[in-house]
């Protein structure tokens, strides 16, 4: 008759996930130029700095693929193209 013995199992604190997370190097910078939204060619009289994509169910493109796939086959928004160690980002 053989013991079993109890499963070990690691659980990590959230703190040491987060740290994790965090360490992880990945920088932001402005949009990229070749990101589009129809707002931009909408609402003309608004300052560029003051943005015009400030609505959530905006939808973006690339002006080089002219889809939501950027040329890195990454995924084009708000948020996925201010990704500087993307290889297809490019600022004015």
């Amino acid at each position: 008759m053989t013991e079993k013995k109890p499963a070990v199992t690691t659980i990590k604190a959230e703190s040491e996930v987060e740290a994790a997370v965090e360490s992880t190097p990945e920088s932001f910078g402005p949009l990229c130029r070749h990101i589009r939204s129809k707002g931009m060619y909408v609402y003309t009289d608004v300052p560029e700095h003051e943005g015009h994509a400030d609505y959530d169910n905006t939808i973006f493109w690339c002006q080089k693929t002219l889809k939501d796939i950027g040329p890195d086959q990454g995924f084009v928004g708000r948020e996925d193209c201010c990704a500087t160690s993307r290889r297809c980002y490019e600022i004015d």
